[in-house]
């Protein structure tokens, strides 16, 4: 079944692919910027509770 589904199953075809894929990549680079973020502050909160 896993074969079936990655074959010809497809949602878009290539050319529809490239159009909006830069469009997709300033989304998703904003997105790893947030949780790149969060991730630190995070990281720094629990740094502090564990020194103290």
């Amino acid at each position: 079944m896993a074969s079936s589904s990655t074959g010809s199953g497809s949602a878009f075809p290539p050319s529809e692919w490239n159009t909006p894929s830069r469009v997709y990549t300033r989304s998703q680079s904003m997105a790893f910027l947030r949780a790149g973020v969060i991730a630190l502050v995070l990281l720094g909160i629990l740094a502090l509770i564990v020194l103290t």
